[in-house]
């Protein structure tokens, strides 16, 4: 499993756009935004106004998928 954040763009109160990136968001000099990579996209997203971020971990896709692979531990068969 690895760590997703999804950054959302707030307007009048609503969530107006959503993103998804699997680095962590890094805040601008300002500190009216941030700056990240698009999970979607691949390319580099800069949202100023309200923004907030939420991290997740990602898994239940790849596990209902049959992507995900168990840790293997010496000695155990799976």
């Amino acid at each position: 499993m690895k760590t997703v954040y999804v950054v959302t763009m707030w307007s009048g109160g609503r969530p107006a756009k959503k993103w998804k990136t699997e680095t962590l968001p890094e805040p601008l000099p300002m500190g009216t935004g941030v700056t990240f990579i698009s999970l979607a996209t691949r390319l580099r997203v800069t949202v100023i106004g309200s923004v907030s971020v939420e991290e997740f971990e990602s898994g239940k896709e790849e596990i209902e998928s049959g992507t995900y692979e168990m840790p293997s531990e010496p000695g155990r068969l799976y």
